[in-house]
């Protein structure tokens, strides 16, 4: 995996999280500045998701495909959920769904990462 994108993804989420954070205590709705940086995240997603996929098929190793690809998968889809879930609950409570999202992601590129060692 290429540790520079794993870490700034992780780094973007954490972001989010803090500042879904600070919504929450502001008592703000999700908005734009909310979802702008989702959606950046979004796309760095979509990106690890291609770059998993090449490297697998170039250099996988020993790397359990279906585990691999299932986590970058279920990677992708947090950041729809959670918008999803966040504009469909007009409270406090919708934009926390932001704060648990971006504390899960950097867990899961971790377990991705470890994944990936495993095999190589």
């Amino acid at each position: 995996m290429l540790d520079p994108l794993t870490w700034t993804l992780a780094g973007l989420s954490l972001l989010i999280a803090a500042l879904a954070t600070a919504y929450v205590v502001r008592d703000r709705l999700t908005d734009r500045w909310l979802l702008a940086p989702a959606a950046l995240l979004e796309v760095g997603l979509l990106a690890q998701l291609v770059v998993g996929v090449v490297l697998l098929v170039t250099d996988g190793g020993d790397v359990s495909a279906a585990t691999f690809v299932g986590y970058l998968v279920g990677l992708l889809l947090i950041v729809p959920a959670s918008a999803f879930w966040a504009l469909g609950e007009p409270s406090r409570a919708g934009t926390a769904v932001w704060i648990v999202s971006g504390l899960v992601v950097p867990f899961l590129l971790l377990r991705l990462d470890v994944i990936w060692s495993a095999g190589a």
